[in-house]
């Protein structure tokens, strides 16, 4: 019987199928099947190009280890003797300057370095807690929105290095509240040593007291940083550099530095000791809790270190110049503003090297945000010399483009806008596209117009022109006639 409902069943559930729905919609959901939502759609090329020269860095340094509470007894001593470990120092957060890295892509917003290890019996010493170290490009400038100005370490051998101490040597001479915490921390160290000869419980209230005076301290300096942003607090130009950004909370204390809070023998006024210490619980607390590590955030930016910047408007052959003159391989193509990051180059000679930046083009009233505005003229501002990029034959056979003479008088107005005096250094002008017929003609006028610059008549697709440009780049860079300057007086536009 109940084979025969089974099969009823089934033959119920197939005549369903086969029966016509109500909503159309419904069937097609049955029998069709799509993938396209778990896909990930291809990112455009102009977007995986795309260069972070600007990030916002949340650090937090390790809290600090708890301080053990212990006793070591022994048929000798029946009272017992105390033997908790401090705790350990918390981790660092540490910005490493890299020639691995070349933005900030790879970063994370928020940066924890490890917690220190809590003290054990024994006497033993919690660990340090682990560094975060971040890898930074060579250039980076560090501007602080909130807490406290960063510090450098000395590198040094670790055959140098004590166990317990930091690995390297903070320069305290930036701000006087971080010698005041050195102050403090020498002081505490102190009166730790007179506990452990004399044991008094004094010196343990009032090193609970100064640990809550330097908490204070460092709670008013990360609300006046938070006021306002200081620019420019430190820079990463060298390999190697290190700068600690939020430094790791001390270790609590155990039970070894004060080891009156302990049942000792009673003395003659037993009672009236008893009463103090277990009004002191909440001093001896406070000391055996490790200190929180502290915070910042950091605007941190990128300025290349390039001894040339390429400055020209766009679709003036920037990129293609640099190819020519480099190993660079750019993006190149026939529409404006395909450079989206700038690129680096290396222009190698037999005792020299010199690296050569493309920078985005430019465009009129870039200043006020047209265009990619701004943004990437802040990797010109450490170069050594400019080379302006103009395009020959951007206003040939009625082409709507703008004669070389009035882009020159652009780059540099734009130039003058983003910061006064980026102008004002070695320079030259590179007259490019001159296979074009009629840029003989124009070059010639360009001449006439512009005085006091070199000019190098370059076409940077057949690479002509390319060793005269460089060993002019070359003079330039060495110090060789730095009265080349380019300004609007020299530039005739009438």
């Amino acid at each position: 019987m109940q084979m025969w409902v089974h099969r009823a069943r089934a033959l119920c559930q197939i005549q369903a199928l086969t029966r016509p729905p109500k909503c159309p919609c419904l069937l097609f959901s049955l029998f069709s099947y799509s993938d396209t939502s778990q896909r990930k759609t291809k990112v455009a090329p102009l977007q995986e190009t795309r260069m972070r020269d600007r990030f916002t860095l949340y650090a937090k340094g390790g809290d600090g280890g708890n301080g053990s509470t212990s006793v070591r007894r022994s048929r000798h001593d029946r009272h017992g003797r105390p033997d908790g470990g401090n705790g350990g120092r918390g981790g660092d957060v540490i910005l490493e300057c890299s020639t691995a890295v070349w933005d900030f892509s790879a970063l994370r917003h928020h940066v924890n370095a490890g917690r220190g290890a809590h003290g054990a019996s024994k006497n033993m010493i919690g660990t340090r807690g682990e560094d975060k170290v971040v890898q930074v490009p060579l250039g980076t400038v560090i501007h602080l929105v909130k807490g406290e100005i960063p510090s450098s370490i000395e590198n040094r051998t670790s055959t140098d290095l004590d166990p317990w101490e930091l690995p390297g040597t903070l320069a305290t001479d930036h701000l006087e509240i971080d010698q005041q915490f050195a102050a403090k921390n020498m002081r505490m160290a102190e009166a730790v040593q007179s506990i452990r000869t004399a044991g008094d419980l004094t010196s343990c209230t009032e090193l609970a007291v100064e640990k809550s005076e330097s908490m204070k301290q460092a709670s008013e300096a990360e609300s006046e940083g938070s006021e306002q942003i200081r620019y420019n607090v430190a820079e990463l130009t060298e390999q190697g550099q290190r700068m600690i950004v939020a430094h790791g909370g001390e270790g609590g204390l155990g039970n070894v530095c004060y080891p009156s809070i302990l049942k000792t023998k009673p003395t003659k006024h037993g009672k009236d000791d008893a009463c103090n210490l277990e009004g002191s619980n909440d001093d001896q607390s406070s000391l055996r809790v490790g200190l929180p590590g502290s915070e910042a955030v950091l605007v941190v930016e990128l300025k290349s270190i390039a001894d040339v910047g390429l400055v020209g408007m766009p679709n003036a052959g920037k990129s293609t110049l640099l190819g020519a003159i480099s190993r660079a391989k750019p993006t190149v193509g026939h529409y404006a503003f395909t450079t989206l990051r700038p690129n680096l180059g290396n222009l190698n000679f037999e005792d020299l090297s010199i690296t050569v930046a493309d920078i985005p083009g430019l465009i009129k009233g870039a200043h006020q945000n047209r265009g990619l505005g701004h943004a990437f003229l802040r990797h010109i501002e450490r170069t050594k010399v400019l080379a302006y990029v103009v395009d020959l034959a951007a206003a040939l056979d009625g082409r709507k483009g703008i004669p070389p003479w009035e882009q020159l008088k652009d780059l540099v107005l734009e130039l003058e806008y983003h910061q006064e005096g980026l102008s004002d250094r070695p320079s030259l002008i590179v007259a490019n596209k001159i296979d074009e017929a009629g840029a003989e003609d124009v070059y010639k006028e360009l001449e006439k117009r512009v005085q006091g610059v070199p000019i190098y008549p370059v076409c940077a697709v057949l690479e002509e022109g390319v060793p005269e440009l460089k060993a002019g780049l070359r003079m330039l860079v060495n110090g060789g006639n730095k009265s080349n300057k380019l300004s609007m007086e020299n530039i005739n536009v009438d």
